[in-house]
């Protein structure tokens, strides 16, 4: 498993992933798209460690809700 530092905390690519799932909800994209999603949410999230770790939450309580 991955490990992406962002701003003095370690997020596991398995963080990273369902937040980009959270985000895209589910759509079908090409990997190289997604990979550019990945990217982008990391470069923002070391700029904005607190904004991260909302979005984290939100993504986990909205993974946790039954559909």
């Amino acid at each position: 498993m991955t490990v992406t530092k962002v701003e003095g905390d370690h997020h596991t690519e398995m963080e990273i992933q369902m937040v980009v799932d959270c985000i895209l909800v589910d759509y079908r994209v090409d990997a190289a798209f997604r990979d550019r999603v990945v990217d982008a949410l990391i470069e923002w999230a070391e700029e904005h460690p607190a904004e991260w770790e909302g979005l984290l939450e939100r993504c986990r309580q909205r993974q946790s809700v039954p559909v």
